[in-house]
């Protein structure tokens, strides 16, 4: 699936853990979301380079799309 210059992918891990990523393909910047038991983790990677990694609770990352989607 792809959205004007950004790639989106779902695919699971051999682990059985579901993961998602967002390639901002002029940027050469990529996303990754991945879900382990009750925690989600947020990857960035830049160039390549990994640059960022931030856990938190499954229901903190629920709560937040709720929070966001409910402001619009």
């Amino acid at each position: 699936m792809s959205y004007l210059n950004y790639d989106y992918k779902k695919k699971k891990k051999k682990n059985g853990n579901q993961i998602v990523s967002i390639r901002d393909i002029g940027e050469n910047s990529l996303l990754e979301v991945e879900l382990k038991d009750n925690e989600v983790q947020l990857v960035v990677y830049w160039r390549n380079d990994k640059t960022v990694g931030f856990k938190m609770p499954k229901e903190m990352f629920e709560n937040i799309y709720k929070d966001l989607m409910e402001s619009n």
